[in-house]
């Protein structure tokens, strides 16, 4: 084993043996409340600089259990003015950090828990496709100039960084848009060898503040609770088109907020006396046991009741806000209806299990009344696939702790009932393998080339 399997073994059994939902019962109940620009700068200081999922699944359990992530200082004000969205641009509501405009779709908070979120499922998509691009068009060549559309932290530039950094590729020039401001001390600025450019703005206002084809690659990535289905996804569109270079890349990163059940596939075979046999097929499964979605993958609503819950309460309060709680299944057909302008328009769509999934470790042979039979002990999980897997179900409870106002008010159900299936939700899924039947992340890569004058 080497060393980073040993991490992944390491936090993942500190993770399991802890009491995760009593702990995860008292940080949304606190009353502790910290300055976010302290909790910005002591993050910063504490994550650790290696780029793996390990490190991303360390500081997952730190923060949770060092109170670090929980709550921001309420502020006094008393109305809120045009003024203020770019003078104070947060608001404290909920007991989190939120923007302040109200007009905005975004319905997720901006505090130091949410941004520690996103890198942590920016770690994973990264490791899921292998790196931090999937256009094929800089596997031997670097992009010169990046723009990575609503930066946030600039994470993701940051990790595209260090990936052509340590192939020697040192003169890469990285754009952030966003329109929060950007939190990253300046001395942690001072102290990189990237560089970054970060431009505040309101991806409402066009046009972008960029000249024609000034970029070599744009990264768009998880805007689907950014951008609402309504004209202004292809303003936008029409605007990545034209500041991308000629023979440059559009690359899409996002995931499905709403949860299936991955399904095994079915296969029926007969023998000579003509019986039929019921076996389970096998499906593409990657060495990390990610599953490549095809036309063959097959899905079903979540057994667990809570993800069926979560699925409806998420659907519901995302379309009130004109968001879709499915993107995956809407961007490639952006993308081909573009297809005089971009070219080699390609994706890969991927299912990540939220753990150890019962039909991979157990078969059926025979006739199926026979029932299942378990696998030998080998076939247990290695521990970079539980790790991947174990990430990603922490992602999707972070998710619905960051929802958690809107799903609240959508399911309709007072605070103590709530709480309590907030809790048995947190129980299910951390202790009691609630999501053995296939429950799954769908995240999806898709990208295009600009064809040449």
């Amino acid at each position: 084993m080497d060393s980073s399997g040993f991490m992944l073994h390491t936090y993942l059994s500190d993770h399991k043996n802890s009491n995760a939902t009593k702990r995860a019962h008292q940080l949304r109940h606190s009353s502790c409340e910290r300055k976010n620009s302290h909790d910005s700068a002591e993050f910063r200081q504490k994550a650790p600089t290696k780029n793996t999922i390990a490190s991303g699944l360390q500081r997952s359990i730190s923060l949770r259990s060092s109170g670090l992530s929980i709550r921001t200082r309420s502020t006094n004000c008393k109305k809120t003015v045009v003024q203020d969205r770019t003078t104070r641009p947060f608001i404290s509501k909920y007991g989190r950090r939120y923007l302040r405009d109200e007009t905005l779709p975004y319905p997720l908070p901006t505090d130091i828990a949410e941004l520690h979120r996103q890198k942590l499922r920016t770690m994973l998509f990264c490791e899921v496709f292998n790196g931090p691009l999937c256009s094929p068009s800089f596997k031997t060549e670097p992009p010169l100039s990046v723009l990575e559309v609503a930066c946030g932290t600039g994470y993701w530039s940051e990790m595209c960084h260090r990936h052509f950094y340590n192939q020697g590729h040192k003169s890469i020039s990285f754009t952030g848009i966003d329109i929060a401001p950007f939190s990253i001390p300046d001395e942690t600025l001072d102290n990189s060898e990237m560089n970054w450019r970060f431009i505040q703005h309101d991806l409402r206002q066009l046009p972008l503040p960029f000249k024609d084809e000034e970029f070599c690659i744009v990264m768009i990535k998880d805007l689907s609770m950014v951008t609402p289905a309504t004209d202004l996804e292809q303003l936008l569109m029409d605007e990545y088109l034209r500041i991308l270079k000629p023979g440059g890349s559009l690359e899409i990163w996002d995931g499905d907020h709403s949860l299936r059940m991955l399904l095994p596939r079915p296969r029926v075979d007969g023998d000579n006396d003509g019986k039929m046999f019921f076996h389970v097929g096998p499906i593409c499964k990657s060495p990390t046991g990610v599953y490549l979605l095809t036309q063959q993958t097959f899905f079903a609503a979540p057994k667990n009741p809570y993800l069926n819950d979560y699925n409806t309460w998420v659907s519901k309060a995302l379309e009130l806000r004109k968001l879709t709680s499915m993107p995956c299944t809407t961007i490639l057909p952006l993308l081909f209806q573009e297809s005089e302008i971009l070219h080699e328009i390609d994706s890969r769509r991927l299912a990540i299990p939220l753990g150890k999934v019962r039909w991979e470790t157990e078969s059926t042979n025979g006739d199926p009344s026979k029932g299942k039979e378990k696998v030998s002990e080998s076939d247990l999980l290695p521990e970079t696939e539980t790790a991947l897997r174990r990430t990603a179900l922490m992602v999707v409870i972070q998710t619905i702790e960051s929802l958690e106002p809107l799903l609240r008010e959508a399911s309709g159900k007072p605070e103590e009932e709530w709480d309590s299936w907030m809790e048995n939700m947190l129980s299910d899924l951390l202790q009691g393998n609630g999501a053995s039947w296939g429950e799954c992340l769908e995240v999806g890569a898709w990208w295009a080339k600009k064809k040449k004058h």
